[in-house]
């Protein structure tokens, strides 16, 4: 990810991974109330991420 500043590219790794988990969930099986839970608390926390870091600097 270069070019993008360092908590851009945090929250897209953080939210990526959490996504990942998500869709291995929804190809195992898992409730459909799960994996979309799983997609917004990586959007939460991705947006929580890039935020932080930009106060910081």
């Amino acid at each position: 990810m270069m070019g993008l500043p360092g908590s851009l590219s945090i929250a897209l790794s953080l939210v990526g991974s959490i996504w990942l988990v998500g869709v291995v969930a929804l190809l195992v099986g898992a409730p459909g109330e799960l994996v979309a839970a799983t997609f917004v608390v990586g959007l939460l926390a991705g947006f929580a991420e890039w935020r932080a870091g930009k106060v910081e600097h």
